[in-house]
């Protein structure tokens, strides 16, 4: 009787480390999925932004759009020469939102000093048929650069905005400053 009460303590103990180890199994596979789900998601609406961005610049006749959830750079070819642009770092800050515009040269000649007016605001509608709402403007400068391929990093403070409601960034009238 001992033995057979042994036996059935231990097929019982068996299959509870067998029920919890299927379980722990469950649970982490549970969690892999759910993680998946999650960057893929994110990976959705950085595809949408990025078509949404493409398209803006498609029609954009002078300047460059860039979209925060895009997190791709875009061309120009400006009066200083083709340029890639995207936007870095941004953060909420007390009056709205801080960024990074990251202006690369694609010449072999160093970038020379410019300036170039900054808009941002939101964006209502469709990629077909859309408004800029809430726009505002500021005009940037920056210094001459000494390598080639040059990198500018300009600080940008955009007021009156949270990183959440920035629609769109355009850099558009880029002109070479004359020493």
């Amino acid at each position: 009787m001992a033995k057979r009460y042994m036996k059935l303590l231990m097929v019982g103990s068996l299959l509870s480390l067998t029920a919890c180890a299927q379980q722990s199994d469950v649970r982490q596979m549970h969690n892999e999925v759910k993680t998946l789900n999650h960057e893929m998601t994110k990976l959705t609406e950085q595809t949408v932004k990025l078509t949404q961005q493409n398209a803006l610049n498609k029609r954009s006749t002078s300047g460059v759009y860039l979209l925060p959830g895009a997190k791709t750079a875009a061309r120009l070819n400006s009066q200083i020469g083709m340029l890639g642009m995207s936007l870095q770092d941004i953060t909420a800050d007390a009056n709205g939102t801080r960024a990074t515009l990251k202006i690369s040269g694609e010449s072999n000649e160093p970038l020379p000093a410019f300036t170039a007016t900054v808009e941002w605001g939101q964006i209502q509608g469709t990629t077909e048929s859309f408004q800029e709402v809430n726009v505002q403007n500021t005009l940037v400068s920056a210094p001459a650069s000494t390598l080639a391929p040059s990198d500018v990093l300009i600080p940008l403070n955009l007021p009156g905005i949270t990183p959440e409601m920035l629609g769109f960034v355009r850099i558009h009238d880029i002109q070479p400053l004359t020493p």
